[in-house]
């Protein structure tokens, strides 16, 4: 990763996915951020990956306004809260939280083992300094040493907490979750989680199978990593080991409805790949 012209020069699979949502980022803090990435490296797979498949970019939009649209549920049932962003990449979604929600929110706290060093460029480059945002370089399935790094930045484990885990489940066993989750239990239930997942073929439509094979073919080769898939039963069995308190579980079809009104791509239930899910722990 290098400067060029006063941009950062990103060639990374998180780079490519976050090039292919770029018009989620029209104002504000989240515009002026992306403005100081040089995308140059990722424009032709991007393009690629459209001329593929239009779905592609689809399900990422949906997934990732239908996360800003469940925090902004969440945000408001505590008058204070923290924030922490689990593998967060380069994603500016820290910055919109602290701009949309000045008020309740306390701290928010991203962690990744890649990309927070460029992150805090980034953050120097649009000269933003809050003091409650902290970028964690950490493994989140070392759990002992995320928390200790957690705690180390005044993470505060008594306090509400609003845990993002954005496209994690897909290259995690089940194993790793339930280790992760356990660490942000409360016993009044005062911590909310929103999470997507991968859905196995034989929840989805006969006619969407060959569809969902060619955007996992996509996923798989772009950004280098085998995708895990769970059904709904089983991610809802490893909930009620945590016995969480479920918000919704929505899939692609539920999803862009209850954004905007309306089915455009996903008519039918299970098409589009991933489901996403709400709770409290």
């Amino acid at each position: 990763m290098k400067t060029v012209e006063n941009k950062l020069s990103v060639a990374s699979s998180a780079a490519l996915l976050l090039s292919v949502v770029k018009s989620l980022y029209t104002d504000g803090w989240g515009q002026e951020y992306l403005s100081h990435i040089d995308f140059s490296a990722v424009e032709k797979p991007a393009e690629e990956l459209s001329r593929i498949t239009p779905l592609f970019s689809e399900i990422l939009l949906l997934r990732k306004q239908m996360v800003r649209y469940l925090i902004k549920q969440l945000m408001i049932e505590h008058p204070h809260q923290q924030v922490c962003i689990l593998a967060a990449g380069l994603d500016p979604l820290g910055l919109q939280i602290a701009e949309y929600f000045p008020e309740q929110l306390t701290s928010i706290y991203e962690v990744d083992t890649c990309h927070m060093q460029e992150k805090q460029a980034l953050y120097a480059a649009v000269s933003y300094n809050d003091a409650r945002l902290h970028t964690l370089h950490a493994d989140i399935t070392h759990t002992q040493q995320m928390m200790e790094m957690l705690t180390a930045a005044g993470y505060r484990p008594h306090e509400p907490t609003l845990i993002v885990f954005e496209g994690i489940m897909h290259y995690i066993p089940e194993e790793h979750f339930l280790r992760v989750m356990r660490c942000f239990c409360s016993r009044v239930r005062n911590n909310a989680v929103i999470l997507d997942y991968t859905i196995p073929e034989e929840e989805m439509p006969p006619s969407f199978i060959s569809r969902a094979r060619a955007l996992s073919d996509i996923m798989e080769n772009n950004i280098g990593a085998y995708t895990r898939a769970y059904s709904r039963k089983k991610v809802l069995n490893l909930l009620s080991l945590l016995e969480a308190e479920i918000t919704g579980v929505y899939d692609m079809q539920a999803t862009e409805y209850v954004l905007h009104g309306y089915n455009k791509w996903f008519r039918s239930r299970g098409e589009g790949l991933l489901e996403m899910a709400a709770f409290h722990i």
